[in-house]
């Protein structure tokens, strides 16, 4: 089956390069309980998965030699490995699951050499870019794409059409703050209908896709510990299914259809809203419908938090925690493992409709049935 090659952006027509509003996620639910690292390996693995969210591996591996070796379990302790072996080197390391196709195998080289250097110095990443959209251009036998967002576009959409070409679906663009590559071979669809924190219903389609290639730059920059696990498209939603298990449990049902239903309910009302601001309601909603997976989506956010707003995933993090504790009368430092998690869920569900209220209020709702009715290029 060959892909389909439309453009993955998620704003207005008149923006330029697709950008994938993506979910993270940190490990699958069937995975075998280990025992505990040690407190402070814990810690270390933590605070180096965070970074490497941040696409900061310097960061990212300072953390790993705070903790003595021994402190670590297996898992943790191949992640360890992983990490160095990977990142603390002169020159990239060799390229991770080479697919067979010639043409795959030298566009995932191409962006995993990008990922590594972009990834280790943010300096670099000009350079880096120009040096990734040239070799691209060549594998299809063309001269690099001139200056400007619009003609990489062009140049991405003909290189997963030749991928498409190949049995393979596609999905080039910008998951902040890295270029980014998702590239897999079957998908299945299923209709659903999410209760949103609003009380609106949500149809949505979901895409399931499976046969991975290459599941983007957070995934290979932090060892396959953790990485995408779906995205937002205006045909729907995309999830990575072996993520899932048998999608009843709460990390489907909650941090992935519900973020990413809020993502497509609120893309349809407010196409250009920013993608930190997508992502903070999104993980309100995300943390309103957690219930096993309360603690656990409270220590990803505590994890991964950031100061900077082109960060969209750490920075979001950051101001869903901020305005629970102040919807709840908190002092600014508390820690919300601490607090009841059903007050929690209903502080993030009221932070939410607040802020939905308000947005309504600054935007006249003539001009946000237009917004919704923009074509989405």
């Amino acid at each position: 089956m060959h892909a389909s090659v439309k453009k993955a952006s998620l704003l207005p027509a008149a923006a330029l390069l697709p950008l994938l509003i993506a979910c993270a996620i940190g490990h699958a639910a069937d995975m075998p309980k280990q025992p505990d690292s040690g407190p402070l390996a814990a810690k270390a693995v933590s605070d180096a998965i965070g970074a490497t969210l941040r696409a900061d591996v310097p960061t990212a591996l300072a953390a790993l030699k705070t903790a003595p070796v021994d402190q670590f379990n297996e898992k943790d302790a191949r992640f360890r490995t992983c990490m160095f072996e990977r990142h603390e080197r002169k020159t990239p390391p060799p390229m991770t699951d080479a697919p067979a196709d010639p043409l795959a195998r030298q566009v995932l080289e191409a962006y995993q050499r990008y990922w590594w250097q972009a990834t280790r110095d943010p300096a670099t990443r000009p350079a880096e870019e120009k040096q990734l959209k040239t070799k691209l251009a060549a594998l299809i036998g063309e001269k690099p794409p001139a200056e400007g967002e619009e003609a990489f576009e062009a140049l991405t959409d003909r290189l997963s059409a030749e991928l498409g070409k190949r049995g393979m679906h596609a999905l080039q663009g910008r998951t902040p703050p890295l270029y980014d590559l998702l590239v897999w071979g079957k998908q299945e669809e299923k209709d659903y209908t999410v209760d949103l924190p609003s009380g609106e219903k949500q149809p949505v389609r979901v895409f399931l896709m499976d046969d991975w290639v290459s599941r983007g730059w957070s995934r290979y920059t932090a060892c396959e510990r953790t990485g995408t696990g779906g995205w937002v498209k205006p045909e729907g939603l995309y999830a990575v299914h072996s993520a899932y298990g048998d999608l009843t449990g709460e990390d489907f049902q909650a941090s992935f259809l519900g973020h990413e239903a809020q993502h497509f309910a609120d893309l349809k009302r407010w196409p250009d809203m920013k993608p930190w601001v997508l992502e903070y309601r999104a993980k309100l909603t995300e943390l309103f419908k957690s219930d096993k997976t309360h603690m656990a989506l409270l220590d990803k956010f505590y994890r991964s938090r950031d100061d900077e707003p082109d960060h969209p995933h750490p920075y979001a993090n950051k101001q869903v925690i901020i305005d629970i504790v102040a919807k709840m009368g908190l002092p600014a430092d508390s820690d919300l493992h601490k607090s009841d998690p059903v007050a929690v869920r209903n502080a993030a569900r009221d932070v939410l409709i607040e802020d939905t209220r308000k947005r309504e209020a600054e935007t006249p709702p003539a001009a946000a049935g237009d917004a919704a009715a923009k074509p989405k290029s």
